[in-house]
Order: C-alpha cells, then structure tokens, then sequence
C-alpha cells in the first residue's frame, strides 16, 4: 500500500508559521496593489483580458462553461470519495487524504471568502460593458473563487500522491478552469493569479497543518509507550533496589 507522503517533520509550528506568512504576504501585496495603485493595476489587467475575452474562439463557450461548472462537484467528490473509502474499508491513508484536502479547502474558502467581502471589487463586465460574459455573478470578482478551489484541489493531489498521471491532468484541468475565467469574463487576470496563489497556499498550508498535528501524535504515542516500557537499565536499577530494601 502507497504510504502517506510525509516531507520532512515540522519542527514546532515554525514552517507552518512561515507558509502562512508567505501566503499572507503575496496575497497582502496584491491588496495594496488596488487600494494604492488602482488606475495601474486596472489598465494592464482590462487590456488583458480584453485581448482574451473578445478576441476567443466562441464555438468553445459551452466548454469552457462545462469547464468552470466542473469546479466546485469536482473539489468536492474527490476529498468525498477519500473519506468514504477510509470509513468503509477501514482505511487510515484514505482517511488521512480526505481530512487533509478538507482542511485545504476550508482555508481557501476562507480566505476567498474574506478577501471578496474586503476588497468588494466589482466583475469586469460592471464595469466595463464591452465585456462579454456568459455568467452573472453579484459577488467580489477578487479573487476568483472557482481559480483558489481548482488550484488547491490540484495542489492537494500533487502533495499527496506526486504521481505524474495524477499531477500532470490534475495541473491542466486546474489551468483550463483558471483561463477559463477569463474566456467567459468573469475575472480579472489578476483575480485569477491571486487564486491560484490562494489556492496552492491553502493546500500547502493545509498539507503541513495536518503533518504537524501527525508528527504531535507520533511524540504523544512515542512518550505513552515508553511509560509503559521504561530503559531496560532503569528497570534493573528498580529491582535491585527493590531488593536491597
């Protein structure tokens, strides 16, 4: 049976402290890059996606459309399909990959959610009309939430099992849900970067949350078993001074 992939333990919560710190920090940069520089984040970002919006292949509307709507039943049945593997067969290493993408999920909807109700930008296509869109979506457009969910499902996989015939369809459909995006003019092109670094951020963040707690475990089990079984040489001074008495 594969084993559960374990990088090098957490020493404390020291890595963990610094992953979420990166994460904060890049999503942090990008905030400040509307709330201070507005008028130069805005022109690159609606030429962009101008040059991708009306200028695509329209005969691929529906799929890409299959494609976005593929996101949330997809992040959701895998770490499903995991859960109830381990429930059924008993199975601790399905268990441990359904809990694990769970918890990754739930720092990425967190923080999608968070920054959408802080930053409240509004979808390209309220502001600029000639955006074509094939969606309406009343919610903040950064950063795209169906981009954070792909990219931390597809993260989740390359961290757990870092097979290529896992990792290789897992990146590309993760990509085509992120250009996808912006195909259907739903996104900025910076919401969608900031969702695949939100993304693979909380899947990371999720993964070394999950080893910590594992690794914590492993020292309680390593402390309870030696309780139980002291030193040979410590059990021997025991006896003997049990004796003498």
């Amino acid at each position: 049976m594969e084993s559960f992939q374990t990088t090098r333990p957490m020493n404390g919560k020291g890595s963990l402290s610094a992953w979420l710190h990166l994460l904060l920090t890049v999503v942090g940069l990008s905030c400040c890059l509307f709330f201070f520089f507005p008028a130069q984040a805005q022109n690159p970002d609606i030429q962009l996606l101008r040059d991708i919006n009306l200028h695509r292949p329209r005969y691929l509307d529906q799929t890409f459309l299959w494609i976005t709507r593929s996101t949330i039943p997809l992040s959701v049945a895998l770490p499903a399909s995991y859960l109830i593997e381990g429930h059924i067969k008993h199975d601790t290493l399905s268990w441990l990959r359904g809990t694990d993408m769970v918890l990754s999920l739930a720092i990425t909807g967190i923080v999608t959610e968070g920054l959408k109700w802080a930053i409240h930008r509004p979808r390209p296509y309220m502001t600029y009309p000639d955006i074509e869109h094939l969606q309406n979506d009343q919610d903040g457009s950064f950063p795209s939430g169906h981009t954070s969910l792909a990219f931390c499902t597809a993260t989740s996989l390359t961290l757990l099992h870092a097979r290529w015939y896992i990792t290789v369809p897992a990146w590309t459909w993760a990509c085509a849900v992120a250009y996808s995006r912006l195909d259907l003019g739903m996104h900025y092109p910076s919401d969608v970067l900031a969702g695949m670094v939100v993304g693979a951020g909380s899947a990371w963040a999720g993964f070394r949350l999950q080893q910590w707690w594992l690794h914590k475990q492993q020292k309680k089990q390593a402390a309870a078993l030696t309780a139980f079984h002291p030193d040979p040489f410590l059990s021997m001074v025991i006896r003997n001074s049990n004796k003498s008495f």
